[in-house]
């Protein structure tokens, strides 16, 4: 099998909107990750050493610094502001606010699954200085630039947190440094030393297969004994429970275990999408996830309704 093509890079910040102090500034602590003064990279590898991530407005960047307390405080204004419009005794005000408030959960369970992926954190001077030169998240550029520098093909986010293929770590900290800093963004339990995915098909990993086929069962038997528009219960139950099992089959841990069993890492699974490229992993995970989700809660919470009003 031809090797593919490959071309040496220095190791550097060329962004023309910032100043050359603080593209200096950037590309020691580059160095510092990377390990390397110049590097090989597979060609065609996007070259983000060169993008403008300056001259955005201060404001943005301290928006960007307080992003995590600002998710999290206007998703509990939203959900709490939802609730009080359960005062106004209507039934679908209560299953708006369930869906709400399950769409906050999410939303802010991906956020912070996203946070972990920032494995490399530059040095508060550095940072100050990138701020105030309109560059509103200084991380996440250290981030798009060790994904280059270590000739990284995919993105990696909290989609690919959660999916198959994504879970090596098998790159050695001090030969590789930069390989690693890359797949420790997205491996489920990151380590200093390579380590392989193992554990699935434990007892514990049965867990949620037990749950889901139990609520099967049991919908079914009160179906049975109530009768009537009960019925609406093992429908909507199996509904989720089908879409449930065809997104858990869509994460292959075994074929991780195989192909690290074997040395080699695995890429297949979750979205394919380049660095940089966030709407694939939302259409491919975070949208049909959430769409669930949603679906079931506002389901339930119609059940709920139907049985107090029969009542």
């Amino acid at each position: 099998m031809a090797q593919p093509r490959t071309v040496r890079r220095e190791v550097r910040s060329a962004d023309p909107s910032l100043s050359p102090e603080a593209n200096r500034l950037l590309t020691d602590e580059l160095r510092e990750v990377v390990g390397a003064d110049e590097v090989e990279v597979p060609a065609g590898t996007p070259a983000h050493h060169e993008v403008d991530h300056g001259g955005r407005a201060t404001f943005l960047g301290t928006l960007a610094a307080n992003r995590v307390l600002i998710a999290v405080s206007l998703a509990a204004l939203i959900v709490v502001g939802v609730i009080v419009s359960l005062a106004t005794g209507s039934w679908w005000a209560l299953v708006a606010a369930c869906a709400v408030h399950a769409t906050g959960t999410l939303l802010i369970a991906a956020f912070a699954i996203h946070m972990t992926t920032r494995v490399e954190h530059v040095e508060p001077t550095t940072a100050a200085r990138l701020e105030a030169e309109g560059v509103t998240d200084p991380d996440r550029v250290l981030g798009e630039l060790t994904e280059e520098f270590a000739g990284a093909q995919r993105a990696g986010g909290a989609a690919e947190v959660v999916s198959t293929g994504h879970n090596d770590n098998l790159a050695d900290p001090d030969a590789q440094p930069a390989q690693a800093a890359v797949e420790q963004r997205t491996v489920m339990t990151p380590s200093a030393r390579g380590s392989s995915p193992a554990g699935s098909g434990s007892p514990i990993g049965a867990m949620p297969l037990a749950i889901v086929a139990s609520l099967v069962v049991i919908t079914l038997i009160v179906a049975i004994a109530e009768g009537s528009w009960m019925w609406a219960v093992p429908a909507i139950t199996w509904a989720g429970a089908a879409v449930w099992l065809a997104l858990a089959l869509r994460v292959d841990g075994h074929a991780e275990q195989r192909a690290a069993h074997d040395g080699r890492p695995l890429h297949a699974g979750g979205p394919d999408r380049a660095p940089g490229d966030t709407g694939v992993a939302a259409r491919g995970r975070l949208v049909p996830v959430l769409a669930v989700v949603v679906a079931g809660v506002a389901g339930f919470c119609v059940l709920v309704a139907l049985l107090m009003t029969s009542v």
